[in-house]
């Protein structure tokens, strides 16, 4: 009654949502890292997983160093580094013939002076040890003191060489063309050289290199892109710093071209008869791309004085940086037997003299009969509405493609209607039989994916149909 106690109220019992895991401070969800601050320890420790003859000293967190673990202290050591975020530049490429030991501060930041020191100390005996340092503030301060003091503490004999290739501002940066100095030097070390003739082949290759880049993007993942949509910056640095100007994209031919001339005017390869030439990848241009990049390059006019080719590979990178640089250096008989000697380092591509053009061999006949051209003008007129349709359809096609797959539907039809507006007098147009089997053998060569063979079946299908 309206006397007695309130009935229970039932209260629905609500499953705990799932509690979101913490996250560390500055943590980026979209990249493949824990903690931010552990990001290049990982990283080292993952590149060392993987190959046995490379070690790091432990040293953990402030010393970052990668040494050979095959190395005796027997012939001439090299060291260099900087800030890691240029990947696989400079652990990558340690490894008999190349570098003994490479050393990693954080990213974009240059390794401490003790950093640098343990290095040397680590790697150098009585035949001593160059010191590969790239014209950065940081990398100059910290590399050059610390050889200085192995020579002056511990009697260590130390040369030092600052490498400059970069053309595009006069602050003379040291990028990808550092790569062909540790090549060079490294191998000459290795064949037994003298510390004063190691330096004297890394400062050839200083003299004598000369690098540019260009990018559709600054590093995305440390701050906002500075390059604006449909341009591209000439000479952006390997840390995001200011190019050499910004101007429209373009198409790749186009790209290697500007390259190219602001490169090969620079005094110290201007005269070069012969040239190596490396393709690097700053960070995020997919291989599909890279390779157009080689071959626009060797359609180039400059493309016969390129006797070696290096890459194309990231090899010295910038993050997530969607842009490619060129670097060539002045090649003779020496040089180009250093470049070409073999290396342990995992990260370096090889040096191989280019092909003058594609290599092409004959294929089969796939088609068992050959068509007997013929007319029919009404014919004609469809055929050539569907693929002028098809054609003007292309970018709607994709759309909607896109929400549902790939988004080359409408691509791939208008090439089918290019190829046949292209072989269109080709066909026997006068018997639908022998026009339809026909479609279907060209819809089966020239369109891939689904759309192409699910044609190919209805063209050959309405083919056998109308002969019977």
């Amino acid at each position: 009654g309206r006397g007695g106690k309130a009935a229970p109220q039932y209260v629905a019992k609500t499953e705990e949502k799932p509690k979101t895991p913490q996250r560390p401070a500055g943590y980026a969800t979209k990249r493949f890292l824990n903690d931010p601050a552990q990001a290049v320890q990982e990283a080292v420790d993952g590149l060392l997983l993987t190959n046995p003859k490379l070690a790091r000293l432990d040293g953990y967190p402030d010393i970052k160093v990668v040494v050979r673990t095959d190395w005796d202290k027997g012939k001439v050591a090299l060291v260099s580094g900087g800030g890691a975020g240029h990947e696989p530049m400079h652990a990558g490429f340690v490894g008999a013939g190349m570098l003994t030991a490479a050393v990693s501060g954080e990213t974009f930041a240059s390794p401490s002076i003790d950093a640098v020191l343990s290095a040397i100390l680590q790697v150098t005996g009585s035949a001593g040890c160059l010191v590969v340092i790239k014209n950065y503030t940081g990398d100059r301060l910290n590399f050059t003191l610390a050889a200085q003091r192995a020579r002056t503490e511990f009697g260590l004999k130390v040369e030092t060489v600052i490498t400059q290739d970069d053309v595009a501002t006069t602050a003379k940066r040291g990028i990808a063309g550092t790569l062909l100095v540790h090549k060079a030097a490294g191998a000459a070390a290795e064949a037994g050289k003298s510390l004063s003739e190691v330096r004297e082949v890394a400062q050839k290759v200083i003299d004598t290199s000369a690098s540019m880049g260009v990018s559709f993007s600054s590093v995305t993942r440390l701050k906002k892109d500075t390059v604006a949509k449909g341009k591209m910056e000439l000479g952006l640095g390997i840390h995001g710093e200011a190019g050499a100007r910004v101007e429209p994209t373009a198409p790749v031919n186009k790209i290697v071209e500007v390259l190219l001339a602001d490169i090969l005017k620079c005094e110290r390869v201007a005269g070069a008869g012969e040239l190596c030439v490396l393709v690097n990848n700053l960070g995020s241009v997919p291989p599909l791309e890279m390779s157009t990049v080689v071959k626009a390059l060797m359609a180039s006019e400059h493309a016969g004085k390129f006797k070696l080719l290096v890459g194309p590979a990231a090899m010295c990178t910038s993050l997530d940086m969607n842009g490619i640089s060129l670097s060539v250096v002045a090649l003779d008989a020496a040089l180009s037997a250093l470049l070409s000697a073999p290396t342990a380092a995992p990260a370096w591509p090889g040096a191989a003299a280019p092909q003058a053009a594609p290599a092409v061999v004959p294929g089969p006949k796939l088609e068992s009969a050959q068509d007997t051209p013929s007319e029919d003008p009404a014919v004609a007129k469809a055929l050539a509405a569907c693929c002028k349709a098809l054609t003007e359809a292309k970018a709607e096609l994709n759309k909607l493609d896109g929400k549902v797959g790939d988004a080359d539907c409408g691509s791939t039809m208008a090439t089918a209607a290019a190829r046949v507006t292209e072989g269109q007098a080709a066909l026997p147009l006068a018997d639908p039989a022998a026009t339809c089997a026909a479609l279907g053998r060209l819809t089966a060569k020239s369109m891939g994916g689904s759309s192409g063979v699910l044609l190919s079946i209805l063209f050959v299908a309405m083919g056998e149909k109308l002969k019977a």
